[in-house]
Formats: C-alpha cells, sequence, structure tokens
C-alpha cells in the first residue's frame, strides 16, 4: 500500500514540474512576441566638447565646422527604446585627440547605465570637424542706434559711449566678418539729456548679429549719454567765389531746398540766423552749373542737422551778355547848372559820340538815347570852348562805356544898346552870330551825370541813379 502512494506522489510531483516548465516557456514566448526588439533613430543629440583648452593654451582657437549634433540608431527592447528621446544619452568630442584632419570622434552613451547592456547604438556620423586658427583682437568704435522718436520740437543729439571703443577677441576668420558693434537705446517721447547701461551686440556685414560663443568683448556693459535739443527752421544762404566767364553775367541761384530744420543748445540756436554755403566757385564758367554739398559740412560747432535731408542741390544760373551801341547828337545832350544871363552855350560834337550799353538782353534791348538822358554840367566851366564830360543814367542792370569827343563852347553875352542909350544883355538864338558855326544849343534840364563807365559801383559823381 505504501508502495503503491509513493509511487503515485512521485508522478505527481513530474507532472508539476512539467506543468511550471510548460508555464515558463509560454510565458517567455509571450513576452518575447509582446516585447520584441526594435530599432529607433534619435536625432540631434549635442555634442559636449571637452579638453578644449588644450587648444586654447597654445594661443589658438577653434570653431567646430560639423558635428555640433549626432543622430545614433539604437536598437533593444520595444520597452526600453520606444520611451528614449536625445536628452536620453551624451554625446562627447575628446579634442586633444584630434586627428591631423582637425577631427574628433563622437563618442554616445545612455545616461542611464542601466540600459548599457539592454541597448546597441549605432553613431550615425561619428566625427565632430573643427576649424583652428589663430586668437586674433581688434578694437571696434561703440556705434548708438536709437530706436522710436523724440518729443515734437525736440532732436536728437550725438549720443556718446563710456566707453568709446571695445575689443572683440576670436578666430581671426569672424573678427574679418564683424562690420560693427552697436548698442540700441528707446528715446520715444526723450525731451531731456538722458543716461542709460545697455549691453554692445556684435554684427556682421549684413548687419545682422553675431552670436559666436567664440567671440568675447572686454566689457559687458557700456553707459550711453544721449542730448536732446530743441530745434529751429533757418534759411541757407548761398555765396560764390572767382567770376563768370568775360561776356557772361551771373543771373541767380537756385536750390533743391531754402531751409534746413536744425537742432542744438538753446543759446546756440538762438544765435543762428542762417547756414552760409560759401564754396560755390563760379570762376570762368560759361553756362548754368549744379553743385552738390552736405548741409552738414556748413553747420557751426554745436549745431546739428535735425532735418532728414543732409545732400543739397544748387544751381548757378549764366546768361550771356549782349552790347547795344547808341549814337548820342548834340540835341540828345541835356545842359544843366548854365547861367543864361551871363553866358551862351552850344555843342560841338567831333566825328561820332556812342554810348555802348553791355547787359543781359532783356535789360539791355528796348533801351534808346532817352533812357541814357546824357547830359553836361556847366557849373564852374569858364568861357571858351573846352572838352566836356558827358554823364549818362546809371543802371544796376547794365554796364556803359562811351567813346567821342565833345566840346562845349561857352561864350559871353554881348552888350546891347537901347534907343535911351541904355545896355543890357541880349540873348542869342540858337545859329545865331555869337554861337560857332556848326553847333546847337541844348535844352534846359536837371539830370544826372556818370564817369567813363556806367556801372553804379564804379567810383564816379552821379546825379541820379536808377535800379
Amino acid at each position: 500500500m505504501k508502495n503503491k502512494s509513493e509511487k503515485g506522489f512521485f508522478k505527481s510531483i513530474w507532472l508539476k514540474l512539467l506543468s511550471i516548465v510548460i508555464a515558463f516557456v509560454i510565458w517567455l514566448i509571450v513576452v518575447n512576441v509582446d516585447d520584441y526588439k526594435i530599432v529607433k533613430e534619435i536625432y540631434g543629440i549635442p555634442v559636449e566638447q571637452i579638453n578644449g583648452e588644450q587648444i586654447e593654451e597654445g594661443g589658438l582657437v577653434f570653431d567646430v565646422t560639423s558635428g555640433e549634433t549626432v543622430n545614433i540608431v539604437v536598437e533593444g527592447r520595444r520597452s526600453i527604446v520606444n520611451q528614449l528621446t536625445a536628452k536620453d544619452f551624451t554625446a562627447t568630442a575628446d579634442l586633444s585627440k584630434l586627428s591631423y584632419t582637425n577631427t574628433a570622434n563622437i563618442v554616445v552613451e545612455p545616461n542611464n547605465s542601466s540600459y548599457e547592456d539592454k541597448l546597441t547604438i549605432t553613431v550615425v556620423d561619428d566625427a565632430m570637424t573643427l576649424s583652428i586658427e589663430e586668437k586674433k583682437s581688434k578694437q571696434f568704435e561703440i556705434v548708438v542706434a536709437t530706436k522710436g522718436n523724440v518729443a515734437d520740437g525736440y532732436a536728437l543729439g550725438k549720443a556718446f559711449t563710456a566707453p568709446a571703443v571695445v575689443n572683440v577677441t576670436g578666430p581671426e576668420s569672424l573678427i574679418n566678418k564683424i562690420r560693427s558693434v552697436k548698442v540700441t537705446v528707446e528715446v520715444t517721447n526723450r525731451y531731456e539729456d538722458f543716461e542709460v547701461t545697455v549691453k554692445p551686440v556684435i554684427y556682421d556685414g549684413n548687419d545682422e548679429i553675431m552670436t559666436s560663443s567664440k567671440l568675447s568683448m572686454n566689457v559687458e556693459e557700456v553707459k550711453v549719454f544721449v542730448p536732446i535739443y530743441e530745434t529751429k527752421s533757418v534759411p541757407i544762404r548761398f555765396y560764390t567765389k572767382g567770376g563768370v566767364a568775360s561776356g557772361y553775367e551771373l543771373t541767380d541761384i537756385t536750390a533743391s531746398i531754402n531751409e534746413i530744420i536744425v537742432a542744438g543748445k538753446a543759446e546756440d540756436i538762438e544765435k543762428l540766423a542762417y547756414i552760409s554755403i560759401n564754396d560755390l566757385d563760379v570762376t570762368d564758367i560759361t553756362e548754368n552749373t549744379t553743385f552738390e554739398r552736405s548741409i552738414s559740412n556748413f553747420l557751426p560747432d554745436g549745431i546739428y542737422l535735425a532735418d532728414s535731408v543732409d545732400t543739397i542741390v544748387i544751381t548757378v544760373n549764366v546768361e550771356g551778355l549782349i552790347t547795344k551801341n547808341i549814337t548820342v547828337t548834340a540835341e540828345d545832350i541835356e545842359l544843366i547848372n548854365k547861367d543864361d544871363d551871363l553866358y551862351v552855350y552850344s555843342i560841338q560834337i567831333q566825328g561820332a559820340f556812342v554810348v555802348s550799353v553791355t547787359g543781359l538782353e532783356r535789360n539791355v534791348s528796348g533801351i534808346d538815347v532817352n533812357d541814357l538822358n546824357p547830359l553836361i554840367d556847366c557849373k564852374d566851366i569858364e568861357p571858351g570852348t573846352t572838352p566836356a564830360e558827358v554823364s549818362v543814367k546809371l543802371s544796376s542792370r547794365y554796364r556803359v562805356d562811351k567813346n567821342g569827343t565833345v566840346l562845349l563852347n561857352v561864350v559871353e553875352k554881348p552888350e546891347e544898346t537901347t534907343e535911351d542909350g541904355q545896355t543890357g544883355g541880349a540873348t542869342t538864338e540858337s545859329g545865331g552870330a555869337d554861337k560857332p558855326e556848326g553847333t546847337t544849343e541844348a535844352r534846359n534840364g536837371n539830370g544826372g551825370f556818370d564817369g567813363n563807365t556806367g556801372y553804379a559801383n564804379d567810383t564816379q559823381s552821379a546825379l541820379t541813379t536808377e535800379e
């Protein structure tokens, strides 16, 4: 009976063990079917550079040309791989082990050390390439840029910084790309001077910000002082030097603008009446001539341009002169300051007496002898025949030249005997016995006279001047 029980017991144990084995196999099959191996690509893992100081200790700097990030292929159980991202891995490149082509091997490891035996990691491109250069430094003047508009009636003065320059250090190739170092200041609705502290920013040739970590400046912040000035609109005046060619006259000067808005301290702009552009050289020009000038070059010290326009276009207009010859006869000449009670006057012209009038056609073409009003001043002239100065009316619009000789005959009136034996002064008619043959007595009247030229500014005597 006992043997039979023991035999049944052992038979039951083997059945139980077989059941356990079968259950384990079934579990193993289920696990492998459900948590099978998968492959996953993970992109953009940042690559950390180590031992880079060994390069910089030799007076060199480096920049990464490729390999700043790396992509990997991960193989492992689905339950692990599916939850992995780039943050679960660390990528490093040891820069102390550079190849002759300046490349360093990239090693990628999981952050969780327990995954090391459960994952197979393949780095897609396992090389970081460097550009190694000499370290250079260069100074740049700090440029102040503003944002916004100051209050109405005010303008920005020239802002300045402390320090005025900044020293930038980095790879030579990057240093050569730098165009400027700027600070930007907000000025909206400002109406008085102010100071602010800002961070300088590096800009390249395309006026874009350079953010390379390989570039460093000797200062992190600079102080900016911004003056705010009052404004004023002032006229622009133009002055020439030299003279136009002979036979031409400068008629007028025109410009693209005739007034400009300037800014400055109140006491400075109050004294400013106009801006003078005084270097227009017209020497020997024969036609209209255009000049371009930068107004800011003609501003006094302490005065700044507040207008958006700086370049001004100036045209000097020139016209040719004409000459009109007018023949003057004895009948045309007027005598003034005569003493008709004592003397008889007559005029004698030797040959021809010609007045040449030179000026612009519009001022000269209509002139005749009456406009010239030729005359002789008889004051203090003694009896006899003497050359006389014929004066003509002056004008700033033309020049007058005279050519010819005029003689003035002055004779005393003969005494006349009346029937009662009294004597008296005789009046001689024009062309009478007391007047030399071939002369004509001039009309009475008053007028002006000039010298040999007709310019209003000539040094000569003048009784009447017409503008």
